[in-house]
């Protein structure tokens, strides 16, 4: 069961004129996603951890480092392309 581990933080996009309500975390906390499970299977894990103030169905999973958003039909293990450099140096 391979594992990927990486901090995770929500955008809140929902009122761009409210900043307040739903303040963003200082420092985003880490998540253990595994990599053989498609990951819509596990985005609500990360939104109960984050808080998040979003309908889960409105969720995403965007990388940080490139901008791209990774398919949550699909696993990581099949996205590992997307995930290359990404946890290198840090």
């Amino acid at each position: 069961m391979a594992t990927f581990v990486c901090r995770v933080q929500f955008l809140d996009d929902t009122d761009p004129f409210n900043s307040t309500s739903f303040p963003e975390p200082t420092r985003p906390p880490q998540y253990t996603f595994r990599e053989d499970i498609p990951l819509i299977n596990q985005i609500a894990g990360v939104h109960r951890l984050l808080k998040a103030p979003h309908k889960l169905d409105d969720c995403s999973l965007q990388l940080s480092q490139n901008g791209s958003y990774l398919d949550l039909e699909s696993t990581l293990a099949e996205q590992r392309d997307e995930l290359e450099g990404f946890q290198e140096g840090g």
